[in-house]
């Protein structure tokens, strides 16, 4: 029988996590997300496994937090489409199914934010290093150490934690509070109710 101890040990690691979040670069990466849309940009999000739910959602989000009611951000989630990804893993490789896709989308004052609790998944750096060769900034969610794609990133959310779980649980976090913020600085000019 799992114990209350249990329960409440998983609970004040989330806790904890959310207490050690940077705000410098929550806003930096909201001033981000400002900026592209500005500019008329999108965002090209991707992950594996509970990183892929993570991107879908947040594509989610930012899509009902700009593209619905203010209709200049489209985000798009490169997991989302099974028949690409399955082609581009049969055809060329698994390592490719991002990085492909980004070579017939990316454009100028695009965005790629790359979700990888390590930081290592190698579709995911691949995606990341193809959209630093054209120009395109990228913004990383990571965990652990951060890995290699917190050091391609431009900026990253990273939580130094060794937990998966706890990891993705602020991944998903983040994507709430940023899409609030989103949000909030619209809402002014539009109703969002």
């Amino acid at each position: 029988m799992i114990s209350r101890k249990f329960i409440q040990n998983y609970l004040s690691m989330v806790a904890d996590a959310c207490d050690n979040v940077n705000h410098d670069d929550v806003v930096n990466i909201y001033n981000i997300l400002v900026k592209t849309n500005g500019l008329k940009g999108k965002f090209y999000i991707c992950g594996n496994g509970g990183s892929s739910s993570t991107a879908a959602h947040f594509q989610n989000d930012l899509n009902n937090a700009f593209s619905c009611s203010y209709k200049t951000m489209p985000a798009y989630c490169l997991t989302d489409n099974n028949a690409t990804l399955t082609a581009i893993a049969n055809d060329k490789s698994y390592d490719d199914i991002f990085s492909l896709q980004l070579a017939c989308l990316l454009k100028e004052n695009d965005i790629l934010i790359a979700i990888s609790c390590s930081g290592n998944s190698t579709n995911v750096i691949k995606a990341a290093e193809f959209a630093k060769t054209k120009g395109n900034k990228v913004i990383s969610l990571v965990g652990f150490d951060g890995g290699k794609l917190k050091q391609i990133a431009d900026t990253s959310f990273h939580i130094s934690i060794n937990n998966m779980q706890v990891c993705e649980d602020l991944h998903l976090v983040f994507c709430h509070l940023l899409s609030n913020m989103v949000r909030e600085k619209f809402s002014q000019y539009h109703d969002f109710s």
